[in-house]
Formats: C-alpha cells, structure tokens, sequence
C-alpha cells in the first residue's frame, strides 16, 4: 500500500499542475475523491489493528510484569516474555505503518481543495 499512495501522490501532484479542460478536471476529482475513500477504509482498517495489536501488547506486558513482580524471572515463563516482546515490536511496526498512512492521506486533501478550488482559471 505504501508504494501505491506514493505512485498516486506523484501521479495527483502532476496532474493537478497540467492545463486541464473542465471534462479532465471533472473525472480527476472523481478519481482523486475514489481514491481518497479507499487509502481511508486502509487507513481505519490499520488503526483498528493497531489498536488491537497495541492492547494485545498491554495485557502481555502487565502480565509478564505482574508475573516477574510476584515469583521472580522464571524459567517455564519464558514463552510469556517471548511472547510479550513480540507484541511490542509488532505494535511498533504497526504504529510506523499507520503513521505512515497518515501523514500521506492527510497530505493529499490539500490536492482536494487545489481541485475543489479550481473555478476555470488556474
């Protein structure tokens, strides 16, 4: 997905620059508004797991926590800690993806308004 919002972004930025007649403008700003709407679903989807992976790693973390705090390291404990390490590092793979995903999808509302803003005359 991260090579397909920056292959859109390249192609929206130089589209928008090109002298377009009002039929081009027309059917850019219903692909931009498409496009927009499924890098969103991708957006709110990634959240969601976020979120789920990030909880995963809290209850993983305090029960390792909760564990070492009454017995000690232990031993047979070990998948637990392997276990709680993984869900952090995955969480922050997560975290970078969505903020990510994010940031790009914000950027490309400012191509929004250049075409909504767009009134015969560039």
């Amino acid at each position: 997905m991260e090579k397909q919002i920056l292959k859109y972004e390249e192609f929206i930025s130089r589209e928008v620059k090109r002298d377009l007649n009002t039929e081009e403008r027309e059917r850019l700003v219903r692909l931009h508004d498409e496009m927009l709407k499924n890098f969103q679903k991708e957006r709110s989807i990634h959240l969601n797991v976020t979120l789920f992976f990030a909880l995963l790693a809290i209850v993983a973390v305090g029960l390792m926590a909760w564990e070492v705090t009454i017995n000690g390291w232990l031993l047979e404990m070990i998948p637990l800690y392997v276990l709680a390490l993984i869900l952090v590092i995955l969480t922050g793979f997560y975290v970078k993806y969505y903020y990510f995903l994010e940031n790009h999808i914000q950027g490309l509302y400012k191509y929004t308004k250049e075409l909504e803003a767009f009134d015969g005359e560039l």
